[in-house]
């Protein structure tokens, strides 16, 4: 039976009172056609209302500005904790994860260590240790901002507060894929954070493939010449690359990664399946990965910067027709790396140089 005959059955079944007697049984058809069809008009237009609500926070996260006190936070954290490793002549093993919560802050290590400074406490196997936030106000706080933190970014926040990672610390790429606007969001926000968070704005910033108007911050330049920097490594940065290199690339760029002394950071717009962490960038403002869990890159509001420093000998890039970006501290760069514009040797092909670690992975 067809949906008007339904419709037309039961209106026939129902006893029409007197003022519709006239109409007879056409008229209640035609009214109860009409009420189906503004139904089947209003609904999918409501849900896909409540839908665009949700899934589109890229479409507004850049509009809200940034509340310096979160920052802040964490660098006290921070500080904080590296001036108690020193004072207690504590070897800091380096930090891979820390989540500054409203009560405690929690700082995942690279290396397991179970004898941690006061006032900070040790999991059992001593790859984390957490500190009340309290405690952690009360301890003195340094005047000199220690070294190591050139490449903490905050990548979201958790129900358990807001979580930032080390870069370099990684000792390998970090992987987004995902929805293009939601990956160039949170790249955005790496690179603000790069400009204007009290421990990273020196920290030198690189681009291969992400144009200006994706991530206006630091030097646009080949995949040779910023392999030439990175796996030199005789500065702390962090590498933006908008897609995969080729394999010989992605050999020497993981070697040079893998050599503790290297304070390089490598962010990949893309997925790979050699990547240290892999994480998915979605519309709605969540950033989700077997790594983190699920976080609200949303939540990493953007400060707003003029300029990242870029290594010594570099051009700066600006948007075209934008005004030159104002001097600022620039890292300094070892002899023998390539100036912008210098092809490699095709007969390196890419590959990692001798005495570079050799990936296992």
């Amino acid at each position: 039976m067809t949906v008007v005959g339904a419709v037309t059955a039961t209106a026939l079944a129902v006893d029409l009172p007197p003022m519709l007697e006239p109409f007879g049984d056409l008229a209640l058809t035609v009214a109860v056609l009409l009420t189906v069809a503004v139904l089947a008009f209003t609904i999918p237009v409501w849900v896909a209302s409540r839908r665009v609500v949700k899934v589109e926070a890229v479409a507004w996260a850049d509009d809200v500005r940034g509340d310096p006190s979160a920052t802040w936070a964490a660098d006290r954290a921070l500080r904080v904790l590296l001036a108690s490793c020193e004072r207690e002549h504590v070897v800091f093993p380096g930090l891979a994860r820390v989540v500054v919560g409203l009560e405690r802050i929690d700082v995942d290590l690279v290396t397991p260590t179970v004898a941690p400074p006061a006032p900070w406490s040790t999991s059992r196997d001593g790859r984390r240790w957490s500190a009340p936030v309290e405690l952690v106000q009360l301890e003195a706080l340094p005047l000199r901002r220690p070294e190591g933190l050139a490449t903490v970014v905050a990548l979201g926040s958790s129900a358990e507060g807001r979580v930032l990672v080390g870069l370099h610390a990684l000792h390998g790429v970090l992987g987004i894929d995902g929805d293009r606007s939601a990956r160039l969001a949170v790249a955005c926000r790496i690179a603000d954070q790069l400009a204007t968070s009290p421990w990273s704005r020196s920290t030198a910033v690189l681009r291969v493939g992400v144009r200006d108007d994706e991530v206006a911050a630091g030097a646009l330049l080949s995949l040779d010449d910023a392999l030439d920097v990175v796996v030199t490594g005789a500065s702390s940065g962090v590498l933006f690359l908008s897609e995969v290199p080729s394999a010989s690339a992605w050999t020497a760029l993981r070697s040079a990664l893998e050599r503790p002394e290297n304070g390089w950071g490598v962010v990949l717009l893309a997925r790979h399946d050699q990547v240290r962490w892999q994480l998915t960038a979605r519309r709605d403002g969540t950033l989700v990965g077997d790594a983190v869990g699920e976080l609200r890159w949303v939540d990493v509001a953007l400060n707003g910067h003029d300029a990242v420093a870029v290594p010594a000998g570099l051009p700066r890039s600006a948007a075209e027709g934008a005004p030159s970006s104002p001097p600022v501290p620039s890292l300094p760069v070892a002899p023998g790396t390539a100036p912008v514009g210098r092809r490699r040797d095709t007969s390196r092909g890419g590959a990692a140089r001798p005495g570079d670690a050799v990936p296992t992975r």
